[in-house]
């Protein structure tokens, strides 16, 4: 039995709600191993011991996330390569987990929409807000902002009128105050956003000339696969509702010709096919409200 992967995608492309299995479809395109890899398209975390894709399942062992998988399929002596993947998971990622999901136009106008292509009821509607959920534990050094769903969230409505209290012309007046100020946080989280993320990507982008300046080679021509995570957030960020903001703060801050680079790379890899066996989920591998009872039961036993 060959090696089985499996990622959040359709229509045999990754989905770029999640930045690691569009960076592991392009790595896996890209580099030769020694095992027959088939792709699975399942969209489904319960298959996965820590509840995330990607993961890799060869016979009884199943190794999870792309650092891990990448470890066993490239594995790298550098202590710098590994620190420049764990930095992009770590610190870009977040970054990527925070528009995703924080960010309201790129929540409200991409991501609840998109896994209802990806999931099936009521996982559709559920998992965004899971995620959601962590991401606001990942990014809570960014602040954030109230939203709809939240718990502590209460929503103005201008039909119940509490003649005893105050007046509907005082509620109205309340109401668009308190819409004006989750607009202004909502501009300023955003910009706190901006920022971060020139930050990091300067400093990862610093240490990786470094590491090219000490095995001297030319810039760029020796890929690892902490290049391929950067430039899967960054694809998932410019293609997003607010990527145009992303795209112009940071050509201009980390210069027209090297963010023209990474755009470049990014718009090769999407655009390039695909020459990966990839075949449809069984019943038991795709995401659905039997199997997620399925796999549920199965985790509270083995507690």
């Amino acid at each position: 039995m060959g090696v089985v992967v499996h990622l959040w995608g359709l229509d045999g492309k990754p989905s770029i709600i999640s930045p690691e299995s569009v960076a592991l479809f392009w790595l896996l395109n890209d580099i030769k191993t020694n095992s027959e890899i088939t792709v699975v398209f399942s969209n489904n975390t319960d298959l996965s011991p820590n509840q995330e894709l990607p993961i890799l399942i060869n016979g009884s062992k199943t190794i999870c996330g792309f650092s891990s998988i990448v470890s066993t399929l490239c594995p790298s002596n550098s202590a710098l390569e590994s620190a420049l993947l764990q930095f992009a998971q770590d610190q870009i990622g977040a970054l990527t987990q925070y528009q995703l999901y924080l960010n309201r136009n790129n929540y409200d106008g991409f991501t609840r929409k998109i896994f209802a292509c990806l999931l099936e009821w009521p996982l559709w509607y559920n998992t965004p807000l899971k995620n959601r959920s962590l991401a606001r534990q990942r990014c809570e050094t960014l602040g954030y902002f109230s939203h709809p769903d939240d718990q502590d969230h209460v929503d103005f409505n201008v039909d119940q009128v509490d003649d005893l209290v105050q007046s509907k012309a005082y509620k109205l007046t309340k109401a668009s105050k308190a819409r004006k100020e989750e607009l202004l946080k909502s501009a300023r989280f955003n910009l706190q956003f901006m920022n971060r993320l020139s930050d990091q990507l300067q400093s990862w982008l610093e240490a990786r000339d470094k590491l090219e300046a000490r095995d001297q080679v030319e810039p760029r021509d020796q890929l690892l696969a902490a290049d391929y995570l950067v430039w899967a957030n960054l694809f998932i960020q410019l293609e997003l509702p607010d990527g145009e903001l992303v795209r112009e703060h940071l050509n201009r801050t980390l210069g027209k010709e090297r963010f023209q680079e990474v755009v470049e790379r990014c718009k090769k890899l999407s655009e390039a096919g695909s020459q990966l066996e990839q075949r449809e989920p069984s019943f038991t591998e795709r995401g659905n409200a039997a199997m997620s009872v399925y796999y549920a039961l199965r985790r509270m036993v083995a507690l």
